[in-house]
């Protein structure tokens, strides 16, 4: 440990914890509410009176001046980085809950004290379990592995055998307090982590809101650097061992195993007086202290959700403003005559939908008998070859030059279908009667009216007969400014 490292501890709260004048308030109030009993999000109003009872014993038995009411003194706890003061989401009631500086602090006081028994054995054969570990977990040759395993399966045979034997041997009530005493221990420690992990997660809830706070860009950068510091905390080895904690205590089997060990070795006659019964509520000290780290993790998701959606609207209302600012100014430019705009096409991308019910049933293919076998025709055999070269072509051009000619000569600049084919009759067919509904030329617009309709004679193609067709009213209308005539009738 280098002095600089030591200098820059100095104003850590756990450090002016230690330092402070009351420290001994402080420590044996909040140790005992928060560390011993477990307790994470105390009301205000418990922990006052809780406080009130505590400064008036301690001013009745003259072991300190303590004048001042509760609330200031867990207003400066707070503001010392000792507690934590929050509101829980749909409450108005402010709650508090130990730091992890406050608790590293209970730990080191409680570690002064002389113990009457330090157990070792315990602890030296967890390091060699956990060294073996390591190494065989790592091992890659399929030999070793094997031998390790068949190793440990002698060893159990030989205890098999000796019990077989009559001869079974038991831990003596030494090793039982080492063993108990390093089970508490740790699980005390992992308390401790859970706080410390919770205490991360909020820093970086706290970043984050002060980054959204000050946040004058795009959203892009403030997610990536949000999203990489979530990453770091959750891939870190602090992060990956809290989850894989987390995943197996949420195994109703292993809760359940857990309790009953607990609930035996609490019971064992060799303990007797030397058990603390704050061990059995453990389990459930674990699930609550990991469901509170989880929640800060939601609420950090939720901000993150708040953040997107805010921006996400303000982005919308943006790009709209953006929109009517170029209506305007496009609307300005076409009222002062300038109508020859530049602009450009864009392609929209387009979804086509087929529904289920949309879609036509299988049809099977009706296999037609081809006779491809050629038959000799006689030089007197006429051949009606005028089928292969009665195909029509339809000049559009031509029908639109028809059409703008009547336009023109209407004094109202519109004429219809029927008056069109009054004075150039269809010579074509259903060809070109079709192709009138589909002139597009600059100036024309062709309004088609579905609800009225109307019966049209003309000659078939090479045949004396006549047809009738029953087409829709169909109307063209000479359009010198460019705007569809469609788009004049609804305005």
């Amino acid at each position: 440990m280098e002095f600089d490292d030591v200098t820059g501890l100095l104003k850590h709260p756990a450090w002016r914890l230690l330092c402070a004048e009351n420290a001994p308030l402080v420590l044996a109030f909040c140790a005992t509410v928060f560390v011993d009993e477990n307790e994470r999000g105390v009301p205000e109003a418990v922990l006052i009176s809780r406080l009130d009872d505590q400064l008036y014993d301690l001013n009745e038995r003259a072991l300190g001046p303590y004048p001042r009411p509760a609330s200031e003194y867990l207003t400066e706890w707070t503001n010392s980085g000792w507690l934590r003061k929050y509101y829980p989401p749909g409450e108005d009631e402010p709650h508090f809950d130990a730091t992890s500086a406050l608790e590293k602090a209970v730990a080191w006081v409680r570690a002064l004290p002389a113990r009457s028994f330090i157990g070792t054995e315990s602890r030296l054969s967890t390091i060699v379990d956990l060294l073996r570990q390591m190494a065989f977990g790592t091992e890659t040759d399929p030999q070793a592995r094997i031998d390790e395993l068949s190793r440990e399966r002698d060893l159990i045979d030989a205890q098999i055998a000796q019990l077989r034997a009559g001869d079974v041997e038991v831990l003596s009530p030494v090793a039982l307090l080492d063993r108990y005493q390093q089970v508490e221990s740790t699980a005390v420690e992992l308390l401790r982590d859970f706080r410390e992990v919770e205490a991360n997660l909020r820093e970086l809830d706290r970043r984050l809101r002060q980054d959204v706070a000050m946040a004058d860009g795009g959203k892009g950068d403030l997610l990536a650097a949000f999203l990489m510091d979530r990453e770091m905390i959750a891939e870190s080895d602090q992060g990956r061992s809290f989850q894989a904690f987390f995943d197996y205590l949420l195994s109703a089997q292993r809760q359940e195993e857990l309790r009953d060990l607990l609930e035996q070795v609490n019971q064992l006659p060799q303990l007797d007086g030397k058990t603390n019964r704050n061990l059995l509520k453990i389990p459930r000290a674990w699930l609550q202290a990991a469901e509170s780290t989880q929640d800060t993790v939601r609420q950090l998701t939720e901000q993150l959700r708040r953040f997107l959606t805010d921006r996400g609207r303000e982005e919308d209302r943006r790009v709209l403003a953006l929109t009517r600012s170029i209506q305007r100014l496009v609307t300005e430019l076409v009222s002062d005559g300038h109508r020859d705009l530049p602009g450009m096409d864009l392609e929209a991308p387009q979804v086509e939908l087929t529904l289920p019910m949309e879609r036509r049933l299988y049809m099977p293919v009706e296999r037609v008998e081809l006779d491809s076998t050629a038959g000799e025709a006689s030089d007197d055999t006429d051949v009606d070859v005028s089928e292969l070269f009665a195909g029509v072509h339809v000049d559009g051009e031509a029908l639109a030059a028809q059409v703008l000619t009547l336009l023109e000569e209407s004094p109202s600049g519109q004429t219809n279908l029927a008056a069109v084919v009054d004075r150039h009759p269809l010579t074509l067919g259903l060809a070109e009667l079709l192709t009138y509904f589909q002139l597009e030329r600059p100036g024309l617009d062709v309004v088609i009216d579905t609800d009225h309709s109307h019966d049209l004679v003309y000659e078939r193609v090479n045949a004396p007969e006549r047809t009738v067709a029953t087409v829709p009213q169909v109307t063209f209308v000479l359009n010198e400014g460019g705007t569809a005539a469609g788009e004049e009738g609804q305005a």
